[in-house]
């Protein structure tokens, strides 16, 4: 193995601000150069901050013995790839690559980092340490919607039908609402647990990020209902969201997943049911509230 990044042919990168997917891996300046410095920055799993000899930065979430650490990358992956097929431009790029462990041990610039390296880094036979790459957001900033005054907002402009949304905090709403609905088909538990919604303050994007607690097998159940009884109190949703979720089916959920590095799928078939069902539950939600208030009031968001 080279000492470069590798991506599985499905992969597909796209720039944070501008989204082009690449040709090729080749092609790709992410997936073809070697890490010349690493940082760790993660605090329920293991994340590194790289940056590469061609001089861009990246979050590298790989296998790790953090806990669930040898399936949360998968996570960050899948996410992405639900979300563009079903059109939405909130999460951030997260593909399979892979480096090998030397480099990576070599770009650690501190004994405690390398030290947290040897104890959690889920090196692979060749040598090789895989997981989830990511592009680094320079303009990224952090969300608190999770209490306060900014949830009783959102809150108020999404569960209560009679609450008017200021037109400049449209775009703000539409978010939330198709966050908390793709967060419950993705059963990512860990979206309240404080900054793990962000904005592009470049191109004022609100962004889904840290989905590296989705797609468990076997997610969190207490979690789930949790998530199931906000979204039954949301009123307005994105018709585009819904429309894209009305035309996904499991055939199509399998084709989107594609495979990881090995060229193996990348979530396992009753993992996919799964989603498939929670897809079906949103939309049964959407469904009933269309049945009480009406098509286009409750399809409020383009």
């Amino acid at each position: 193995m080279d000492s470069s990044a590798s991506v599985a042919p499905a992969g597909q990168t796209v720039s944070s601000a501008d989204p082009t997917v690449a040709d090729s891996a080749t092609a790709d300046p992410y997936l073809s150069s070697r890490p010349v410095s690493a940082k760790s920055i993660g605090h329920t799993s293991y994340v590194l901050k790289v940056r590469l000899e061609n001089g861009l930065a990246a979050v590298f979430k790989p296998r790790s013995s953090a806990p669930l650490g040898d399936r949360r990358y998968k996570g960050e992956i899948a996410a992405y790839r639900l979300g563009r097929a079903l059109g939405l431009t909130n999460l951030p790029v997260a593909i399979p690559g892979a480096f090998p462990a030397s480099a990576i041990r070599r770009a650690l610039s501190t004994p405690d980092a390398i030290d947290e390296f040897d104890r959690k880094a889920t090196i692979e036979r060749d040598g090789s340490l895989r997981g989830a790459l990511m592009p680094w957001i320079e303009h990224y900033e952090t969300l608190a919607l999770e209490s306060g005054e900014a949830r009783a907002r959102w809150e108020l402009w999404l569960t209560d039908a009679r609450a008017e949304v200021p037109e400049k905090d449209r775009p703000l709403a539409r978010a939330i609402s198709t966050m908390i609905a793709f967060d419950y088909v993705t059963a990512n538990w860990d979206r309240w647990s404080g900054g793990n919604v962000a904005r592009d303050t470049a191109t004022g994007t609100v962004l889904f990020v840290d989905n590296d607690g989705a797609f468990y097998d076997a997610p969190p159940q207490a979690s789930l209902s949790r998530q199931l009884a906000l979204l039954r109190k949301i009123t307005r949703f994105s018709r585009s969201f819904v429309g894209a979720l009305r035309a996904l089916d499991t055939v199509g959920l399998a084709e989107v997943m594609g495979h990881d590095l090995r060229g193996e799928p990348l979530l396992a078939d009753h993992i996919l049911r799964d989603v498939d069902a929670r897809r079906r539950a949103v939309l049964e939600v959407v469904d009933a509230q269309i049945a009480r208030a009406g098509e286009s009031a409750t399809l409020a968001f383009e």
